[in-house]
């Protein structure tokens, strides 16, 4: 299976009268590695073990909050 991408990338031209920008596009054809469903799996993994960290950061926020007002 192939993965596509497409990138921007910006020329500049000289010439003694004036000076150009011109943008391009570049598609560029990888061979994807892996089975999709392996990637999509290691994603879900990947977002729901930030997602703990973060709920455990916000948590102890909390109670380091509380600790300091009572």
């Amino acid at each position: 299976m192939e993965h596509n991408r497409e990138f921007l990338t910006r020329e500049r031209h000289e010439t003694k009268d004036k000076r150009t920008t011109k943008t391009t596009r570049q598609l560029i054809v990888e061979e994807e590695r892996g089975d999709i469903n392996e990637l999509a799996d290691a994603f879900v993994k990947n977002t729901r073990n930030q997602l703990k960290i973060q709920r455990d950061e916000s948590f102890k926020h909390y109670q380091e909050t509380v600790a300091r007002g009572v």
